[in-house]
Order: C-alpha cells, then sequence, then structure tokens
C-alpha cells in the first residue's frame, strides 16, 4: 500500500511546479478539481443505479427464495443426521452382538 509522508508530498508539489510551472499551476488544479468532481458524479450515479436495480420487485422475490433455500438447507443438514443413524446403527449391532454372546453362554452351560 502506497503511503506518504510530508517529504514526499514536498517533493511531489516542488516537481509538479518545476514541470508545469507556476503561471500553469492554477489551471493544472482546476483541471484537476473538475476531473475528481466529474469522476465523484460518475461513482454516485453509478451507485444510485445500482440501488435502483437492487430495489426491483423481481430481485427482492429472488433474494428471499433464496434466502428460504438456504434456510431449508441448513435444517436439512444431512451429514449429522447421517451420523446419527449410523451411531444407532452400531448401538443396535452392539446389542445384538451381546444378546448373540449370551445365547452362546447359555447353550455353552
Amino acid at each position: 500500500m502506497l503511503t506518504f509522508g510530508w517529504g514526499e508530498i514536498l517533493l511531489l508539489v516542488g516537481i509538479i511546479i518545476v514541470v508545469v510551472g507556476p503561471k500553469d499551476l492554477p489551471k493544472l488544479i482546476k483541471q484537476f478539481s473538475s476531473f475528481s468532481k466529474s469522476i465523484k458524479k460518475l461513482s454516485r450515479e453509478f451507485k444510485n443505479s445500482l440501488n435502483d436495480i437492487a430495489d426491483h420487485d423481481d430481485f427482492k422475490e429472488v433474494k428471499t427464495s433464496i434466502n428460504e433455500v438456504n434456510k431449508i438447507k441448513d435444517d436439512l443438514n444431512i451429514k449429522d443426521q447421517f451420523k446419527d443413524e449410523i451411531q444407532s446403527i452400531k448401538e443396535t449391532t452392539d446389542i445384538i452382538d451381546k444378546e448373540v454372546e449370551d445365547i452362546e453362554n447359555i447353550n455353552n452351560k
């Protein structure tokens, strides 16, 4: 990122005065200010046009639809549900294994 200290700014002003000349310096400042004003005006108009586009009802409907889909996606957390089902299956197989061992122990006695 560019950072300028006071020394760099004074050096830049000195170079501009030497290159442009003291007589033409006010013209350059006026041109620069009009250029910066026009850039600000363009950016303001662009921002306003984007805001106008975003305020259309169609985009609002799309935004609400996307929010609803995201909410449904969050509610359908399949990964956690799948983990819970696998854990339940493991617990069931452990119970069945224990029952089979108990039956074999009874038969062996």
